[in-house]
């Protein structure tokens, strides 16, 4: 389930484990721009042991849901993560985190539904804000990441021209920045669209597998939304 509440069915050929699943989501309104992540639960722990490197500096409670602060060393990077049942939604800051005043009005201003398949978040109708995009991150075992942008938004990824035929739609290959003219598999993005939904597709470069197996895995995606 994506933030706005729409369902995302993915469809993989193969066995080939999921490994990982990520929700990203941006909202605005008027001068107001954030963009938040939402992982399930141990999210912000992992992030700040195995991304950022950051330790834990304050602790509070946002509408009866804990929400914790870590920032790195050098002050550079702040993560401030409200955890709830199943998800933790995380925004990253730039620098110092803002005062926990802020913080509180910030996480506050949003409404959350956890559920086992997703969370649902929006800001309350008050604030007039809206969401500006919306994404699901999958990484699956020795094959690679899926990005699967929310239907608003796959329209704007997709090529104008036509694209190779695939089992469930269509398929562009895209050279990585610099690496036009390559061989090599992963040197390219593949766009992979249907009658319901679009993914971007990087391969492993550390996949084990070779390059025929890993274009058929790529053959096979399908990504159907449905709505609210």
């Amino acid at each position: 389930m994506a933030p706005s509440g729409d369902r995302l069915a993915l469809r993989l050929a193969g066995e080939a484990p999921v490994r990982a699943v990520a929700t990203n989501v941006r909202f605005v309104g008027g001068a107001y721009s954030r963009a938040f992540q939402i992982g399930s639960r141990g999210y912000h722990d992992f992030v700040r042991k195995h991304v950022i490197k950051a330790a834990p500096t304050d602790r509070f409670v946002v509408k009866g849901r804990e929400t914790v602060v870590a920032a790195s060393a050098d002050g550079n990077t702040t993560l401030v993560t409200l955890k709830e049942r199943y998800h933790e939604l995380m925004t990253v800051f730039t620098g110092p985190a803002p005062s926990r005043q802020t913080l509180i009005g910030l996480f506050g201003t949003l409404e959350i539904e956890d559920h086992p398949r997703g969370m649902r978040v929006r800001p309350e109708r008050f604030t007039q804000g809206d969401t500006a995009l919306e994404q699901v991150a999958v990484v699956v075992a020795d094959r690679g990441t899926i990005v699967v942008p929310g239907p608003r938004q796959a329209g704007r990824m997709v090529p104008k021209h036509r694209g190779k035929s695939t089992r469930h739609g269509e398929l562009w290959r895209v050279p990585l920045p610099g690496r036009a003219g390559s061989a090599s598999e992963h040197d390219y993005l593949y766009v992979v669209a249907g009658t319901k939904g679009a993914a971007q597709v990087r391969i492993d470069p550390g996949s084990g597998l070779g390059t025929a197996a890993l274009l058929d895995w790529v053959d096979g995606i399908d990504a159907a939304w449905t709505a609210a």
